[in-house]
């Protein structure tokens, strides 16, 4: 790779994401948009034509395989080096409670006072569980997710190096399961939320404050919740969108764009609620 101008990196990510002073690759010309809009990116691996449109400020590395590079330093930093994390033998708050089947591991676990773990429950390396915290029967905390790339002629899986923050007084119901991030930093689930059976919260996702989001919900990876949103069973949310607060998703939607501060949406693939109904009566 050529370096054709000098950067500084604090954290790898995607287009779409906020971290600090960020690392990311650079291969569609579609989202050059995105790109120059996003003011925490600082580093860019990406091609020599590509190379062209991107403005100065901007530090740059060019070579023919932009995606294959970018892959292959998250993995260096994340085997080789503590840039994403640095371990610490687990700590757990004597005023919690692990049932004796649960499984913690050694390394890289945090679970404050007042918490519950129970039978079966599993929490893996780099989970941060605060106060208060209840976690079901089977639930999965902190596992890798499936982040699948085509490389070079093959998938390659990407390791997860980040965490899964749950705040004080979550409560994970059984079975659901919790993924870590990718790019470091936390998938997070807010203070007083619910997640009930078989959710899955994908990397990266964060779920804000006092939200309900019922069995068999599936959130996709780098999405964002707002506070006291109520998801109702077997609903979807789409990857990278954005949820405001005191939004209803019905039971069963699929959302793929952005929904407001305060809409209540239904349907496949969702739109507001009112306008749902009155398609349903229509066909009728």
């Amino acid at each position: 790779m050529d370096i054709l101008r000098d950067g500084e990196f604090h954290s790898l990510g995607v287009l779409s994401h906020d971290a600090d002073k960020m690392l990311v690759v650079f291969y569609d010309a579609n989202y050059l948009s995105q790109l120059i809009a996003n003011s925490h990116i600082s580093c860019v691996i990406t091609s020599a034509d590509l190379a062209r449109q991107l403005p100065e400020r901007l530090a740059l590395g060019v070579c023919d395989d932009p995606r294959s590079a970018f892959y292959n330093i998250h993995i260096f930093l994340f085997e080789k080096t503590d840039f994403y994390w640095k371990g610490f033998d687990s700590e757990i708050s004597p005023e919690a409670r692990v049932h004796e089947r649960a499984y913690v591991a050694p390394r890289n676990v945090r679970i404050g006072s007042g918490t519950i773990i129970e039978p079966n429950a599993t929490i893996m390396e780099r989970a941060i569980i605060g106060e208060n915290v209840v976690v079901r029967a089977g639930a999965v905390i902190a596992s890798d997710d499936l982040e699948a790339k085509y490389v070079g002629g093959k998938y390659i899986i990407l390791p997860h190096a980040g965490g899964v923050l749950l705040e004080d007084g979550v409560e994970i119901s059984n079975n659901a399961v919790i993924m870590r991030s990718v790019y470091g930093g936390f998938t997070v689930v807010g203070k007083d939320t619910k997640i009930g059976a078989l959710v899955h919260v994908a990397h990266n996702a964060r779920v804000g404050r006092r939200c309900f989001i019922a069995p068999c919900t599936i959130v996709c990876g780098s999405a964002r919740i707002g506070n006291d949103v109520w998801v109702g069973p077997n609903a979807t949310i789409s990857s990278e969108l954005s949820v405001g607060n005191g939004v209803k998703v019905t039971l069963g939607s699929v959302v793929v764009k952005d929904v407001p501060a305060g809409l209540w949406v239904s349907g496949n693939f969702a739109i507001e609620h009112s306008r749902f109904i009155s398609l349903i009566k229509s066909i009728r």
